[in-house]
């Protein structure tokens, strides 16, 4: 089987309704963490809080417990240099996420807690709109990410993004916050299709 031909199938199953919003969040991190190989994987979206930017867990797999995990938001001036990072690179590549400039501002509320030592995370989006993350952590211990899985990565959210969206806006009394201005370059838009919800029924 190809890379990303179960993530479709995930997809085509939700989009026929032969499985929930719920399900198909906990599916597809399960196979996003098996696909890259990383000990956790999982969908953050971005939201304006009343700190500011924030990057908030819609989903989580904890391959080393194998079962969900919940996370709490990431807000203020910790994760700046993080946000400042996806704006100018759509992707975030931190073999050691203790001392990434990038990441070492989650230290204090994540990364120690749950004893993540590497990152690899890339925007995704639709419409041209940047509406999240896929994060892939590698728990106890550092990893180099290769180029593949980084590419692996960016045709997983190229596949699965407008799937997503329609996932969350179900299940997330939210929506996405805006983290960059409606000039910049979006180097990783993936698939322009409409927003809306009407999915068509079988």
């Amino acid at each position: 089987m190809s890379d990303t031909r179960q993530i479709q199938n995930i997809c085509g199953q939700l989009e026929r309704g032969e499985i929930d919003n719920a399900q198909f969040l906990e599916q597809f991190t399960r196979e996003l963490a098996e696909r890259i190989g990383c000990s956790r994987a999982g969908v953050w979206i971005f939201v304006e809080a009343a700190e500011g930017r924030a990057l908030r867990c819609a989903a989580m797999y904890d391959a080393s417990r194998d079962k969900m995990a919940t996370a709490p938001d990431m807000v203020g001036a910790e994760v700046a240099r993080y946000f400042e990072a996806l704006t100018r690179d759509g992707c975030i590549v931190a073999p050691d996420a203790l001392t990434h400039p990038a990441t070492s501002g989650l230290d204090g509320d994540y990364l120690q807690r749950h004893d993540v030592r590497s990152l690899l995370d890339v925007c995704f989006s639709v419409n041209g709109v940047l509406f999240g993350t896929f994060s892939c952590e590698q728990v106890g211990n550092a990893v180099s990410w290769t180029p593949r899985q980084l590419q692996l990565l960016r045709k997983i959210g190229s596949r699965a993004s407008l799937a997503l969206v329609h996932a969350i806006h179900a299940d997330a009394d939210t929506v996405a916050g805006t983290l960059w201005e409606p000039s910049a370059p979006n180097r990783f838009a993936t698939m322009p299709a409409p927003l809306d919800d009407q999915r068509k029924k079988p």
